[in-house]
């Protein structure tokens, strides 16, 4: 299971967001494991049997919250404040990763997880199927909307970045005009 380990947190941060969540959830799916060690049969299908407890515990985790957290996008408006010119390289690497982030936490749970296990983790449709235990077909379908959906979200921030751009651009004229 320690092998395990690194993709279990990818995955968990892909779900939950933030890293202290996927941490907790990382080591609530450990302890489910452990207790039920004795149902693994196939040990080439530990992987996805251990992701399909991360899958489980979190939402598990979603139903006992039952509210989103806001974190990320205060983080992603803080961010968004700031001029482009103004950012370092780590700055603007930072400020994608959030974007990205606001992203997929606009996303419902379903769809995320698939995109998490595809798009960022590398797992085959087939292998997320098993995961998600839904057929590849409806994991395919559910990443491509999932992918739309953030192109939508990334789009409509990079407007807003340059209406606010402008903005500033204009008041600062009007200053020195």
């Amino acid at each position: 299971m320690e092998d395990s380990l690194p993709a279990l947190r990818a995955f968990a941060r892909g779900l939950c967001l933030d890293r202290m969540s996927a941490d907790d959830l990382v080591q609530a799916a450990c302890e489910r494991a452990l207790e039920r060690l004795e149902q693994v049969t196939d040990i080439g299908g530990v992987k996805s049997w251990l992701n399909r407890i991360v899958y489980t515990q979190w939402h598990d985790m979603l139903r006992r919250r039952n509210r989103r957290s806001s974190k990320i996008l205060q983080f992603a408006l803080h961010w968004a404040g700031y001029e482009e010119s103004q950012r370092s390289e780590g700055e603007r690497v930072r400020a994608m990763r959030l974007d990205v982030e606001k992203a997929l936490a606009s996303l419902d749970p379903e769809p995320r997880a698939a995109v998490v296990l595809v798009g960022m983790l590398g797992y085959s449709y087939k292998e997320a199927a098993a995961v998600l235990e839904l057929s590849a077909g409806t994991v395919a379908s559910r990443v491509a909307r999932a992918r739309n959906r953030m192109a939508e979200v990334l789009t409509v921030d990079e407007r807003q970045e340059q209406r606010l751009k402008e903005v500033r651009r204009r008041s600062v004229h009007e200053k020195t005009g």
